[in-house]
């Protein structure tokens, strides 16, 4: 059972380091990232394959919720530190925390480790490859999409908002936690390395594209989504396969990244489902 150690004091050691987490630079030189919210840690604690540093709980969350103080006990794989409300707010990245907020390990995954083990698994690769998108709420809608179709992995470039950011992490509902996500300077080195592996890199673009529906996505297929006020780079669209675009046959001249990008992923699982493609 995981002990309970009562903090008041914002002097406080450990509670300074964490507070400097609420920072993205500060949480990435040390390779973690914070977690908030009563579900958010429950997942957490559920996926038992994601480190924990330490794990936060108010002092009122504590006293409504004897109960579930309990159950955390018995889950906790570290210490829990018991603090005030007014300290808790100055970690939480939200006006009305929930009261409890956990330090967990960011996962640094290569593409290639990744791609191996979906080949392993008899799987179809299918990859989600996102290129210098800036908005969090895209970006956490995109990777809880990708989770919801089953795709094997999500490829960002550096140019990409961080996607340990707690705005991202609201918006991707636990799926962080589910879906492989890698990191990559640009997207041709990887375009070009994925080609030769055998799979179809298609890149959103309105430019000298064909409609999704016209393209074989139930072989090893990635798919390219661009930033949201200049789409994907001239590189990227490039290096790509082919250009695939989505009918919009109303008056409205495109839709958002996260609208796009989970259309033509769930083009791609209609696709595999028809053709029986294997899954997990």
């Amino acid at each position: 059972m995981a002990e309970i150690r009562t903090i008041t004091s914002p002097q406080n050691e450990a509670y300074k380091q964490t507070a400097k987490y609420t920072h993205s630079k500060e949480a990435k030189k040390d390779n973690v990232f914070l977690v908030e919210g009563v579900r958010a840690v429950e997942e957490v604690l559920k996926a038992r394959d994601w480190p924990i540093r330490s794990i936060w709980l108010a002092e009122s969350l504590a006293k409504d919720a004897p109960g579930y103080l309990k159950q955390l006990q018995l889950k906790a794989p570290c210490q829990v530190n018991l603090i005030t409300d007014e300290m808790m707010k100055r970690l939480s990245d939200t006006q009305t925390p929930q009261g409890i907020l956990t330090v967990v390990e960011r996962k640094n995954r290569k593409v290639a480790q990744v791609l191996a083990e979906v080949r392993n698994a008899g799987k179809t690769p299918l990859f989600l490859i996102l290129e210098n998108l800036q908005d969090p709420g895209n970006v956490g809608t995109l990777l809880r999409t990708a989770d919801a179709v089953d795709a094997d992995a999500v490829i960002v470039t550096k140019g990409t908002v961080d996607i340990y950011a707690p705005k991202v992490i609201r918006a991707a509902m636990g799926s962080l936690l589910h879906i492989p996500v890698c990191v990559v300077e640009s997207v041709r080195p990887l375009a070009e390395a994925l080609k030769q592996t055998g799979f179809s890199v298609l890149a959103a673009a309105l430019q000298d594209s064909v409609y999704i529906y016209d393209v074989d996505m139930t072989k090893p297929t990635a798919i390219l989504i661009g930033n949201e006020g200049s789409g994907l780079t001239r590189e990227a669209m490039d290096s790509a396969t082919s250009c695939v675009k989505i009918p919009m046959p109303g008056q409205a001249e495109s839709l958002n990244a996260a609208m796009a990008g989970g259309v033509i992923l769930y083009e791609a699982l209609r696709q595999r489902e028809i053709m029986g493609v294997q899954g997990k």
